[in-house]
């Protein structure tokens, strides 16, 4: 699964809206719970363990696939 299917998955929104630079703010959906979920889905999806710092960070797509590609896995 892409990085795009998992926030689309998560946010409810459409597949075509997911770019690297949709950030937490546009997505009302994208609250502290929902960002926890996405978490969880995509150390599940992409097999890592992302760190305190890392999850704290995310506040773009383009952040998620970052500290993803960081870990070695490509996106």
């Amino acid at each position: 699964m892409k990085i795009a299917n998992v926030f689309s998955n998560v946010f409810s929104v459409p597949l075509e809206s997911i770019t690297d630079e949709l950030e937490l703010k546009t997505i009302p959906s994208w609250d502290s719970m929902t960002h926890m979920i996405l978490i969880t889905r995509l150390e599940e999806e992409f097999q890592v363990q992302l760190t305190g710092d890392e999850i704290a960070d995310i506040v773009t797509v383009g952040d998620a696939r970052r500290f993803i590609h960081g870990h070695g896995v490509e996106v």
